[in-house]
């Protein structure tokens, strides 16, 4: 194994890292059912992206850990990644028949997280940030005069459909931008928060950075009726102290804000990162907001799922899964959009439904 990566190494380039030819992003395609997910061992049998394609999904939103750069699955042990080894294990995926299967039929648009972005604690701070950034873009075969490789970051948004059903996904960046997290005190048989972090409450940091949630605030003022939030960590569910929004309460409450002061209709936030599956409710200044929760491709971690989550309307689910946001249209740009945990098979395990009233 160790001498087959040395030799891969040699002779991959960042332009072969494309992994098949990726259906085009068709803006005008009207979207009834959108698939997503995180978390996936790069080296092991990926079945469940057969049963994504299988599902016939209109697109699928990858929202971080695409692979485990920094990470050996076998051992539990992270090391120091290079910009030989993020390609090495960019075309580990490349090179996945069950990957293949997926992007042949489905088009793809796509964030990072932790384990993709290079370190398992990676921010802002992160010296290849920049070099991961282009392996990132030229593995999801971003053309070249996109606004993603002339900027910090790899944020992104694309509206879809006709006037009365429009859908905006917008992907966030919740690494490049990010500041030191606080690690949590911790004393010998003490019970808390199952992750590492501590809420960090210096009003000085930032998870997205000042260009970043300007953008935001821009996208969410064009004209949509459904908007889809992508974030590679939980918002909503807070308590984890995982890598979630929950460990910097002033831009969680930012996000909040921004949300509401775009008058925005139609949002529902979906995110990755804990293996295993949820919705999470809550309400904010009038306004009623989901996070539906996918992770967990290749593998789960039953803990997790068993830490306190007060805002848990379904769920959990704790085993291979992925989500689907599925849209049945009304008329005016009025719709229902159910929420569905979908299991390794591509059955169903849980649904939550909304109504989206736009005018």
């Amino acid at each position: 194994m160790l001498l087959r990566r040395l030799i891969v190494i040699l002779f991959v380039s960042a332009s072969s890292l494309v992994s098949a030819d990726y259906a085009a992003l068709d803006a005008t395609k009207l979207l009834n059912r959108i698939a997503f997910g995180s978390c996936a061992f790069q080296s092991v049998e990926q079945p469940i992206f057969r049963a994504i394609a299988n599902s016939r999904p209109d697109l699928y939103l990858s929202l971080g850990d695409s692979i485990y750069a920094d990470y050996d699955q076998q051992t539990g042990e992270t090391y120091p990644v290079t910009a030989d080894t993020l390609r090495r294990e960019w075309q580990v995926l490349a090179d996945s028949p069950d990957w293949q299967y997926l992007v042949d039929r489905v088009p793809v648009m796509a964030t990072w997280d932790n384990h993709d972005y290079g370190h398992h604690s990676a921010g802002a701070e992160f010296p290849l940030k920049e070099i991961s950034a282009e392996i990132f873009l030229d593995f999801f075969a971003e053309p070249p005069d996109s606004p993603r490789r002339q900027r910090q970051g790899i944020y992104a948004a694309r509206i879809f459909g006709p006037e009365d059903k429009r859908v905006q996904v917008i992907m966030l960046d919740t690494r490049s931008f990010k500041s030191l997290p606080v690690l949590a005190q911790r004393q010998e048989g003490a019970g808390g928060s199952l992750g590492k972090y501590a809420p960090n409450t210096d009003s000085e940091i930032t998870l997205l950075g000042a260009d970043q949630w300007q953008w935001l605030a821009e996208q969410l003022r064009k004209p949509a009726e459904i908007r889809l939030i992508a974030s590679s960590g939980q918002v909503i569910a807070d308590q984890k102290g995982m890598d979630e929004w929950g460990n910097y309460p002033g831009e969680r409450l930012r996000l909040f804000d921004t949300i509401v002061a775009s008058e925005a209709a139609g949002v529902i936030l979906l995110s990755g990162n804990v293996h295993f599956s949820e919705i999470s409710r809550t309400s904010y200044a009038d306004h009623t907001l989901v996070d539906f929760t996918s992770s967990g491709l290749t593998h789960v971690k039953e803990e997790y799922a068993q830490a306190d989550n007060p805002y848990r309307v379904a769920g959990p689910y704790v085993a291979e899964n992925f989500g689907l946001v599925e849209i049945e249209w009304g008329t005016g740009g009025a719709a229902t959009v159910i929420l569905r945990g979908m299991d390794i098979e591509g059955k169903r395990v849980f649904e939550y439904s909304l109504g989206i009233a736009t005018h």
